[in-house]
């Protein structure tokens, strides 16, 4: 266990990372790690010398984030006490990192040492065990295999995949409703006479945290912005070179939007936007720079995936996004001897989320929208939670 990630290696920590993990990159969790209101460690595993896994683990001791509240979790999961969080803070995706090429038994076993040693670091602080935000299926299942985990359907992360072959292509990828709709809204911002930018987040980051915290106090979160320049400044200090900003200014050079990004293994990962609504043209400046912009920057630099984040709207997936549902997983001390499995906390409750958007068939895989478990993923009839016992050996 370590203290700060600047201990390890950014080369081999990023080489445990996948296409996916940008959230638990060496470059963001070095950003996130200087928000004090948590402490951080990192347990690293290691074979024959060689770095094949790592959990990060935070004890908050205030937590800003809705997301991250110990009551939201406790409601989430219907447990009681407190609980270290692994994987990631500050993200929209987290998982237990494990290096390419591990057997599926190895990672198995590296994947469960980490969470042993987890578990004693939490009891140590008198803990009741870990939660994991936002963990894919695969992850679910893995620990599974192992131990057992409670788990809830949490959220969907929206990817909008093949956008590396160009912005025309992207466009024929879409319905003929969908691609009229889009050339209009193509057209009309260009029409508007916005000045569309690239630019580092170091140059931006005031008119950036500015645009961001009014879009924030829209949706009734009071986030000032003096409170997200430190938190840009901290991700540019980590990660600018990762860092890819689509902005919108008017013809005085005023910001009137802007769209933040990160680059990560052939994907474009949009973290957040920000408006000035006193100062748009009704030229459907999100749209453009989230995704249309986002398109032909993708293409153009050698990267095939846009990532949308999670709580996707109609409006994503109109425009092509694909969703795969992410699950908060707990994993208790107390019942760390009981027989390894996958507890699904109210198995209805992914089903009821995606329902109202089922129209948009090609945004649900089936191989992806099932309830986690080792087995065939089907709840347990006999109860008001699911549970998917492991096989012998997985």
């Amino acid at each position: 266990m370590v203290d700060a990630l600047r201990e390890v290696d950014r080369g081999q920590w990023n080489a445990l990372a996948g296409p996916d993990d940008f959230y638990q990159s060496h470059e963001w969790l070095t950003a996130v790690e200087q928000d004090r209101t948590a402490r951080c460690r990192y347990l690293l595993s290691y074979l024959d010398g060689r770095l094949v896994g790592a959990l990060p683990l935070y004890r908050a001791a205030f937590e800003g984030s809705p997301s991250y509240r110990p009551e939201r979790f406790r409601a989430l999961l219907g447990v009681t006490g407190d609980y270290l969080v692994a994987g990631a803070r500050r993200c929209y995706r987290s998982t237990v990192l494990l290096a390419p090429g591990l057997s599926s038994a190895a990672a198995d076993e590296v994947a469960a040492e980490l969470l042993r040693a987890a578990l004693a670091s939490a009891a140590e602080e008198g803990l009741e065990g870990v939660v994991l935000p936002y963990a894919p299926a695969s992850m679910v299942e893995r620990i599974g295999r192992s131990m057992p985990v409670t788990v809830a359907y949490d959220s969907a992360e929206a990817v909008v995949p093949g956008v590396g072959s160009g912005l025309e292509e992207y466009l024929r990828s879409l319905s003929g409703k969908r691609r009229h709709t889009a050339r209009k809204e193509m057209a009309r911002y260009a029409a508007a006479g916005w000045h569309t930018g690239t630019e580092q987040l170091a140059d931006c980051l005031s008119d950036a945290a500015r645009l961001v915290s009014l879009v924030e106090q829209r949706h009734g979160r009071d986030t000032p912005d003096i409170l997200l320049r430190r938190v840009f400044r901290r991700q540019a200090e980590a990660a600018d070179h990762r860092a890819v900003v689509f902005t919108c200014r008017d013809e005085q050079g005023r910001m009137a939007a802007c769209s933040v990004n990160y680059v990560w293994q052939g994907t474009l990962y949009n973290r957040s936007v920000g408006f000035d609504q006193a100062l748009l043209k009704d030229s459907f400046e999100y749209f453009n720079l989230l995704v249309y912009r986002a398109v032909a920057h993708a293409s153009g630099h050698g990267l095939d995936r846009l990532h949308l984040s999670v709580e996707p709207s109609r409006a994503k997936l109109q425009r092509g996004a694909v969703l795969s549902p992410l699950w908060t997983a707990v994993v208790s001390g107390a019942a760390a001897g009981d027989r390894p499995g996958v507890r699904v906390v109210d198995p209805g409750a992914m089903e009821r989320w995606a329902e109202p958007l089922r129209s948009y068939a090609h945004a649900f895989p089936a191989d992806r929208w099932t309830l986690p478990g080792p087995g065939p993923g089907q709840p347990d009839p006999a109860g008001p939670a699911g549970t998917v016992q492991a096989r012998p050996g997985g």
